[in-house]
C-alpha cells in the first residue's frame, strides 16, 4: 500500500480489543488483530476494567498489525473508535483516572437505578436500570465519596482511548445518549434531571458528532502506537451505534438483528419516541450521524443458550456435531419447547432472574429433540423481541438483516429464515463496530462524504437461506405455542 489511504477501526469490547486495518477506495479490510480484555470482579455483581491496560493492549495490537501487513506509520490517515457503552471512566483534573472503569454489566448500582426511577421516572427516555452510567455515578457518590469528589469529568470507554491519543476530553452523541442523562428532544445533557439528582453538569464532557475530527495524535501517543502525528482521530461512537453504521443499515424499512452471546434487534428512527413504563421494553440511542436515533430490543441469552446446552450434553462436541444432532427434523408442535431466558427476559418483559425453561416435556423427549428445541427457541425469542420493537403486524412487511455469529450456522439460518415472517438476509462479516468506527474516521479525514458512501461497495459476505412455505407454516404454529408459554412463564 502506498499513500495515506489506510484507516484503523478500533473496537473496545467487554471481552476483547479488536483493531481492523481498512483500505479506502475501494473499501476492504486488509487485516485485523486483537487482544483479550481482563475483567476484574472484586465483589459479587462487580465488573471493572483497568483503562491503562486498554491503552497498553491497543499499542501492542496496533504495532503488530502494521508490522504484519508492512504498513508505514504515515500510511494511516485516520483512526476511528468504538467501545462498550454505559461504562464509566472517572477522570481527575490532572488527567489520571480516579479509579478503574465500572463496566456496563456491573450490577452494583441496582438500588441507585430504583432511586432514579422513583425520583425522575417522568423525565426518562429509557428505563432506569443498573447498567446505565447515571446509576453508576450515583453509586460512586454514595459508596466512594472520596473518589467521587476527585472526579473532574466522567468519560466513556472509547473516550478514554481518544483522550490518550489526542488529549481531547469529550464524548459524542451515541455514548452520551446511552448514559440515561441525555435529553433526546433538546439533543443535549439533561440539565433538569441532573439538578433534580443534585449532580453538577460540569461532570460531563462536551458532546460532538461521531464523524467529527477530534485532532491528531500527540507526539507521545504516536510514539506509543508506532504511528505518525499526521494521523487524525475521529470522535467515534458507542459499540452499538458503530455496529449500525458498520452494517450500513439503510432505513426504517430494515430491521437489523445483531447476534452473538446476546441478540440486539435494532430499528432506525427518524424521530425519538419517549419510553413509557407500560410499553414493551426497548432502549433508545443517538446514531451519532444524520440526526437519527435507533431503538434496541434485547434477548440476553441467544448464543449463550446454545453454548450452555452444548456444554451440558457434551462439552467436547463441535458446532458441526451439535447441528447434526438437531438437524433430523423440526420440533413437533406438541413436543418440547425451550424459552431462552437463562439470564432474564430482556425485551419485551425486562425480568431479571432465571426464566429459562423447557416446557411440554414428556417421557419421549430425547437429546436430538431437546437440542432442536433450544435452537428453535432462540429463533422464537428473536421473533418475539422483534415483534415487540416494531409491532406484530408490521414485522411481516419489514426486511430483516441478520449479522453476527448465528448466521454462520447453516441450520440457524434455515430456522431463523423460516421463523421470521418477512424477508431475511444474512451476512458473514462480524466486525461491524470496528468497521463503523473506520467509516467515521474516513469521513473525518475527508476520504468519504459519509459512512454510507464509504461502505457502498463493501463485501459483507452474504450467506444464503431459502425459506420453505411448508416449514414456515409449521414454525408459525410452533411460534404461537411458544408465545403462549412465554406469557405464562413470565406472568406478562
Amino acid at each position: 500500500m502506498s499513500g495515506r489511504n489506510a484507516l484503523l477501526g478500533v473496537d473496545l469490547g467487554t471481552q476483547g480489543l479488536k483493531v481492523i486495518l481498512v483500505e479506502a477506495a475501494p473499501t476492504r479490510v486488509i487485516g485485523s488483530a486483537g487482544a483479550p480484555v481482563e475483567n476484574l470482579t472484586p465483589a459479587p455483581g462487580y465488573l471493572e476494567q483497568e483503562p491503562e491496560k486498554w491503552w497498553a493492549s491497543l499499542c501492542q495490537v496496533t504495532r503488530h498489525l502494521l508490522r504484519e501487513h508492512n504498513i508505514a506509520p504515515d500510511d494511516i490517515a485516520a483512526i476511528g473508535l468504538s467501545g462498550h457503552m454505559h461504562s464509566i471512566v472517572p477522570l481527575r483534573a490532572d488527567g489520571a483516572t480516579a479509579r478503574d472503569c465500572i463496566v456496563w454489566a456491573d450490577t452494583r448500582s441496582q438500588r441507585q437505578a430504583e432511586f432514579i426511577k422513583a425520583t425522575a421516572a417522568t423525565q426518562l427516555w429509557n428505563p432506569a436500570i443498573a447498567p446505565y452510567s447515571l446509576a453508576k455515578i450515583l453509586w460512586l457518590r454514595q459508596h466512594e465519596p472520596g473518589v467521587y469528589h476527585e472526579i473532574d469529568k466522567v468519560l466513556f470507554s472509547k473516550d478514554y482511548l481518544r483522550y490518550r491519543m489526542t488529549g481531547e476530553i469529550a464524548t459524542e452523541l451515541s455514548d452520551a445518549s446511552g448514559s440515561l442523562m441525555w435529553d433526546f428532544a433538546a439533543r443535549r445533557w439533561d440539565a433538569d434531571l441532573l439538578a433534580r439528582l443534585d449532580l453538577p453538569l460540569s461532570l460531563l464532557p462536551r458532546v460532538h458528532g461521531s464523524a467529527e475530527a477530534a485532532g491528531n495524535l500527540t507526539d507521545a501517543a504516536a510514539a506509543d502506537l508506532g504511528l505518525s502525528t499526521n494521523a487524525l482521530v475521529a470522535f467515534g461512537g458507542g459499540d452499538a451505534a458503530c455496529a449500525v453504521i458498520g452494517a450500513s443499515l439503510p432505513d426504517r424499512d430494515t430491521l437489523m438483528i445483531n447476534t452473538g452471546t446476546a441478540v440486539q434487534v435494532i430499528e432506525i428512527q427518524d424521530k425519538p419516541t419517549p419510553f413509557h413504563p407500560r410499553s414493551a421494553i426497548r432502549y433508545l440511542f443517538e446514531l451519532g450521524a444524520d440526526g437519527k436515533t435507533f431503538a434496541i430490543g434485547a434477548l440476553n441469552s441467544a448464543g449463550h443458550s446454545l453454548n450452555w446446552w452444548r456444554d451440558l450434553i457434551n462439552p467436547t462436541m463441535t458446532h458441526a456435531e451439535f447441528e447434526a444432532l438437531a438437524a433430523t427434523q423440526p420440533s413437533a408442535v406438541d413436543g418440547p419447547l425451550f424459552l431462552p431466558y437463562l439470564q432474564g427476559t430482556g425485551t419485551p418483559f425486562l425480568l431479571d432472574g432465571p426464566y429459562g425453561s423447557f416446557v411440554q416435556l414428556s417421557a419421549t423427549a430425547d437429546r436430538p429433540g431437546l437440542t432442536r428445541a433450544v435452537m428453535d427457541g432462540v429463533a422464537f425469542g428473536i421473533r418475539l423481541c422483534a415483534e415487540a420493537l416494531v409491532g406484530e403486524g408490521k414485522l411481516a412487511q419489514t426486511k430483516i438483516l441478520l449479522t453476527g455469529g448465528l448466521p454462520k450456522s447453516k441450520l440457524m439460518r434455515e430456522i431463523i429464515g423460516n421463523v421470521m415472517p418477512g424477508e431475511a438476509t444474512f451476512r458473514g462479516f462480524s466486525d461491524k463496530s470496528a468497521l463503523g468506527a473506520a467509516a467515521h474516521a474516513a469521513v473525518a479525514a475527508g476520504l468519504s462524504e459519509d459512512a454510507a458512501a464509504f461502505l457502498a461497495d463493501f463485501d459483507y459476505g452474504e450467506l444464503t437461506a431459502a425459506p420453505d412455505a411448508a416449514l414456515r407454516s409449521h414454525y408459525e404454529a410452533l411460534y404461537q405455542r411458544y408465545k403462549s408459554w412465554a406469557l405464562r412463564i413470565t406472568g406478562a
